[in-house]
């Protein structure tokens, strides 16, 4: 018998650094496509008990701090709520590229096939953030930080594959509108955030610009590599058609001041017009209009008049994925509120 990961837990455990190879990577060794659905009516909370412990040693999680595991069971089975697991019921075979093997008996949902099961719960919106950190190197955590790292796990180019087997399905459909909105790249919420807002439609919310490319590298030639002491810069949104960039100065990853006005200085010199980006700007009304303004400038977008109804639009738009000024410290630092998706507490650090 075997159980099958899903949901938030198989997200949660795709943060663990022994199990993310085989999720980025070659995806792990599935073996033959298992058979999902047979001889699983009963008997589904004691297995998850008896590969609680395999499963923990795997993530390297402390057992006693484990929330109940989401498990997927065939259409029928018991949902019945208990301490050990949580069921979610799947009522078809299992799709193409839907699990990784993780273990004798223990089976994940793939980043793919776990976006999908997230749309039951999620709306759009909170469905592209969640598929900027999948095709990111981040993911939401309980912890000071708000996110730890990772390697990315998927590509918004596996997502619409995966989701392309399923037809008239409706959780399916709300998940390929919201990959409208995902970027890849994405090393932070506030990353995500700044290119969602600069980017998600007017009629959502956001500004409507076409969408920057994110942690791209930006080639220096001899002369700017000698100064900068490297050759080239990666830099955090870039619009390469118009060589614009905009760089989001984070406290905790923009303490060294000199070499900051160097990488402004190089940047400049190449020809780039960069725009440096603080929270400031991105949480004030008057400011952020104004960086918006220069930004679509720069790249050659004409940026359309705000109305009464586009302006309380975006206002409840930002309010969801920029943080409250209750969660900037005097520092600059940002605190982020936890998605109900971040990985909880789920060792001893």
């Amino acid at each position: 018998m075997s159980i099958y990961i899903s949901h938030r837990t198989a997200l949660w455990l795709m943060c663990s650094p022994g199990i993310w190879p085989l999720v980025a990577g070659g995806r792990g060794d599935a073996g033959p496509k298992p058979t999902f659905g047979i001889g699983r009516t009963s008997g589904i909370i004691a297995e998850t008990r008896a590969l609680l412990p395999k499963i923990c040693a795997l993530a390297e999680w402390e057992e006693g701090r484990v929330k109940p595991l989401d498990v997927l069971v065939p259409k029928g089975a018991s949902r019945r709520r208990n301490d050990v697991c949580v069921r979610h019921s799947w009522g078809r075979a299992l799709p193409e590229n839907a699990v990784i093997r993780l273990d004798e008996g223990v089976y994940l949902s793939t980043p793919e096939f776990a976006f999908l099961q997230m749309a039951n719960s999620l709306d759009e919106m909170e469905l592209a953030i969640l598929g900027c950190s999948l095709c990111g190197c981040y993911y939401p955590y309980e912890g000071p930080t708000g996110f730890v790292r990772r390697p990315q796990l998927t590509t918004i180019k596996r997502l619409y594959g995966f989701l392309a087997q399923f037809r008239n399905v409706k959780n399916a459909s709300k998940a390929r509108r919201a990959l409208r909105w995902v970027h890849e790249g994405s090393r932070s919420p506030m990353e995500t955030s700044t290119a969602m807002l600069l980017s998600v439609s007017r009629r959502m919310g956001g500004y409507g610009l076409p969408k920057p490319m994110l942690n791209q590298i930006v080639d220096l030639s001899a002369g700017s590599s000698e100064i900068a002491g490297t050759p080239y810069y990666v830099v955090d949104l870039f619009y390469p058609k118009s060589n614009v960039a905009v760089e989001y100065l984070g406290q905790a990853y923009h303490k060294d001041v000199d070499r900051d006005v160097t990488r402004e200085y190089v940047l400049r010199s190449e020809g780039c017009t960069l725009f440096n980006v603080t929270i400031t700007q991105v949480v004030t009304s008057s400011l952020r209009n104004r960086l918006v303004m220069d930004i679509a400038r720069a790249i050659g977008y004409r940026l359309r008049k705000s109305t009464p109804a586009i302006s309380e639009k975006r206002n409840a738009f930002l309010n969801r994925i920029l943080p409250h000024r209750s969660q900037i410290m005097k520092s600059g630092e940002v605190v982020w509120k936890s998605a109900p998706w971040a990985v909880p507490p789920l060792r001893l650090d």
